[in-house]
């Protein structure tokens, strides 16, 4: 078991780098919270790559009946190869930028609450608002590390495929990501418009959020 000045040691570089990831800028006062969120400027280009990437592939699978007029179903699967590998690419930074938002919030509810366990408890069991904000946060960022595992698993097939042709199985997967990537993307709206997640830090913002919470 690593001793209380390490773990100490850890959550404070965590703590560091996290604030970093959320856009904070580093500054004499503690009550006030310098940059600019990150987080939510991030998400769309992934958003609208997926999104494409997954409806290409479903629309690959259609009849050709069904698709009458439509671009060549040949091109489908291109189209789907190559936004997979943009839609994987521009998720790094809403990754990385998310984590660092999860992490504090955690942290804030772990010095506000004295545990970890009462943290999870609390999500697990919705006891409380911090509660059900973090569960909304952690199904938001399953969902989006699943849908874009998907997308990075279906461009790596698809590179050694004769016209990036995928399995059945990762064109049914993506049909079913299509809903799940909708329901992660209003989730995170839902953790900024009912929850002021990622922003709301300084200025009036942040002093709506206090009157607020």
């Amino acid at each position: 078991m690593p001793d209380s000045k390490t773990v100490s040691s850890a959550e404070n570089a965590a703590h560091a780098t996290s604030q970093v990831m959320q856009g904070r800028v580093p500054n004499a006062s503690a009550d006030e919270a310098l940059g600019h969120p990150i987080h939510p400027a991030t998400v769309h280009w992934p958003i609208a790559f997926l999104t494409t990437s997954f409806s290409a592939l479903t629309v690959s699978a259609l009849p050709s009946t069904v698709l009458g007029p439509l671009t060549p179903v040949a091109s489908f699967p291109a189209i789907a190869h190559y936004t997979a590998a943009a839609g994987a690419l521009t998720a790094l930074p809403a990754i990385a930028t998310g984590v660092g938002e999860l992490y504090e919030m955690a942290r804030a509810q772990r010095l506000a609450k004295g545990s970890w366990a009462a943290v999870v408890g609390d999500a697990w069991h919705l006891r409380d608002e911090a509660g059900q904000k973090l569960k909304t946060t952690m199904t938001h960022a399953s969902a989006n590390d699943a849908v874009v595992l998907l997308a990075t698993v279906n461009w790596w097939i698809g590179r050694k495929s004769v016209g990036y042709a995928l399995p059945r199985t990762n064109v049914v997967l993506s049909a079913l990501a299509l809903p799940a990537l909708g329901y992660s993307a209003y989730l995170g709206g839902k953790l900024v418009y009912e929850y002021g997640v990622g922003v709301q830090r300084q200025g009036s913002g942040k002093e709506i959020k206090e009157k607020s919470s």
